[in-house]
């Protein structure tokens, strides 16, 4: 993927400020052309870039904020979830450019939650007729214990008794 121009600073701008802090507001639908199949990108991407220097290096420290929109892990409706990361960077102070799109990029990706609630209590599907069980209440009976498969974890409970 190749970054936004507003992410592609020169090095010798940075090098002739002694330094360069830069604060955006990208549009995250823009800025995550191609984003996971399991999350949408929501609003605005809001990245704080820090750039200093060093003898040999570049050092990039960054913030960034925004929302990812995702499906229920039990009911699957879509919801918000706000998400904060920072991040390092280091740079050749003898690149001619430095393109701080595809960390900003990966440290927002690696905030997507593996799974997530629309809310702490919801109650998910029914298992038998597939109600949303947080819209209504079903006149199915509740899971009966007694016909579940035992644990294969059980003979360990066993051990631990003796």
């Amino acid at each position: 993927m190749t970054a936004p121009a507003s992410l592609k600073f020169r090095v010798q701008d940075i090098v002739e400020a002694g330094g360069l802090d830069v604060t955006l507001e990208l549009d995250s639908k823009a800025f995550f052309t191609d984003p996971p199949s399991e999350a949408a990108p929501v609003g605005t991407l809001k990245v704080s870039l820090e750039f200093s220097l060093g003898t040999e290096e570049v050092l990039l420290q960054a913030s960034l904020a925004g929302a990812w929109e995702l499906a229920c892990g039990r009911c699957l409706l879509p919801h918000t979830i706000p998400f904060k990361a920072s991040l390092e960077e280091t740079y050749p102070s003898s690149a001619e450019d430095l393109d701080a799109g595809e960390a900003v990029r990966e440290s927002a990706l690696l905030e997507i939650p593996q799974r997530s609630l629309c809310r702490p209590d919801c109650r998910g599907f029914c298992p038998h007729c597939g109600k949303n069980l947080n819209e209504t209440s079903c006149a199915c009976p509740p899971a009966d214990e007694s016909q579940a498969k035992p644990s294969p974890f059980g003979v360990l409970k066993k051990l631990k008794e003796l």
